[in-house]
């Protein structure tokens, strides 16, 4: 292999490859998301009912801007910023911003909570979600499916292709790119052959 060349070909490459052996390399991955280990964190808290009651206040109504709403729980007002305050969760994180395995977040309670969430929709046939609600065609069959990190536990093709056009009309409504995010999330999963691509 001629080292002074200004562009390598195939064979220099390979040259370059047997030069370096990778037989003991691992790859790590970069998520740092764990379920263990935020549902450890929560039970340390001793507040698993409020913050899974949290976890339901955001997933139906929303949040932003820094607010979280309120619920009742056993005839008691709580202000979900003011327990995630209390609790340590981390409200005020930048896009960037390294969090560890077992650090909380609004983002990682609804995520914990998925399964609760999904079920207690799907009870209250009352409950509207803000993401059905505003941004999907309203089909009742998957009014309990559709909610922030729904991703991390659906299994059905249709509602999975559902949740994906939601998040398609809201990027086109609020010009961002939540979309491939999900895509990527059921991609992980394993559900890449359920996706039906427009």
């Amino acid at each position: 292999m001629e080292l002074t060349k200004q562009y390598f070909n195939k064979y220099d490459l390979l040259g370059i490859s047997k030069q370096i052996k990778l037989n003991n390399l691992m790859i790590q991955s970069t998520d740092t998301y764990s379920d263990s280990e935020v549902w450890e964190s929560i039970l340390i808290t001793g507040k698993q009912y409020l913050l899974l009651c949290s976890a339901i206040q955001m997933c139906v109504t929303g949040f932003g801007n820094k607010t979280y709403g309120t619920f009742v729980y056993e005839d008691k007002l709580y202000d979900v910023k003011d327990l995630f305050n209390t609790l340590n969760v981390k409200t005020d994180l930048g896009l960037q911003s390294k969090i560890k395995p077992e650090e909380l977040t609004p983002k990682r309670i609804q995520r914990i909570f998925r399964q609760q969430v999904h079920e207690f929709i799907d009870k209250n046939e009352t409950l509207r979600p803000y993401l059905w609600r505003k941004y999907s065609t309203r089909d009742v069959k998957y009014r309990s499916a559709i909610f922030p990190n729904a991703e991390h536990l659906l299994e059905d093709k249709g509602a999975i292709n559902y949740l994906i056009q939601t998040y398609q009309e809201l990027d086109k409504r609020n010009n961002t790119c939540i979309t491939e995010k999900i895509i990527r999330v059921f991609e992980a999963r394993g559900f890449n052959r359920l996706i039906e691509r427009i």
